[in-house]
């Protein structure tokens, strides 16, 4: 247990920092500061880039500490998984962009989240082995920051707010709350949460690559 405590320690500053930003961006969205469109287009205030800032933050950490992946080419392996990972979600999403929001388009865009949740599920085991102690840091990182975007989306939905949290897709598809909710845990918890695994496993390990 004593040996688990210096890496949870690690949490603290990039978990309040993701949350910080998630509750910005909600209030940018609500007051029309920033684009509410289905994926936000990845703009700077958002947690996706949080994802390899602090991966290698982590991976810097543990080196320091003597862990170290425990694979030889272990950036290869990582990097691999991440094309892997984003080859997958231009294949299944490409088709969808300028759909309409038909049942039909929602079917298949749950279908591609799915299609894309199980890649990157894959993909993140596979970083368990590449660097585990990397790997269980940028897990524990991913779901409580995945949870406060699912519960902004309850808060959103329910206060009929527009905002990129409720749509999913290309063509922005909104449903009724149960539909968004389960739709929100389904992206967050099936597709973010390991992508967050394997995009922190290819940032740490390459620095502790160009560090050796």
């Amino acid at each position: 247990m004593n040996n688990c405590l210096p890496g949870l320690r690690l949490l603290f500053w990039p978990s309040l920092v993701t949350a910080l930003i998630s509750v910005l961006r909600l209030v940018a969205e609500v007051n029309g500061w920033l684009t509410s469109v289905s994926g936000g287009r990845l703009l700077p205030l958002g947690i996706t880039w949080c994802i390899f800032v602090f991966g290698a933050w982590f991976g810097r950490a543990l080196a320091t500490t003597g862990n170290r992946p425990q694979v030889r080419l272990a950036f290869v392996w990582a990097l691999l998984a991440l094309l892997l990972v984003i080859t997958t979600v231009a294949q299944e999403f490409g088709p969808l962009v300028g759909g309409d929001q038909s049942d039909e388009t929602f079917t298949a865009v749950r279908t591609a989240v799915l299609t894309g949740a199980a890649v990157a599920t894959i993909s993140a085991v596979a970083m368990f082995f590449v660097w585990p102690r990397l790997a269980w840091l940028m897990l524990l990182y991913a779901l409580p920051a995945r949870a406060l975007v699912v519960a902004l989306t309850w808060l959103a939905k329910t206060q009929g707010w527009d905002t990129h949290y409720t749509k999913f897709g290309p063509p922005g598809i909104e449903r009724d709350l149960p539909t968004t909710m389960v739709s929100a845990c389904i992206a967050q918890f099936g597709f973010w949460v390991p992508l967050t695994i394997v995009g922190g496993t290819l940032t740490g390990t390459l620095f502790v690559r160009r560090r050796a």
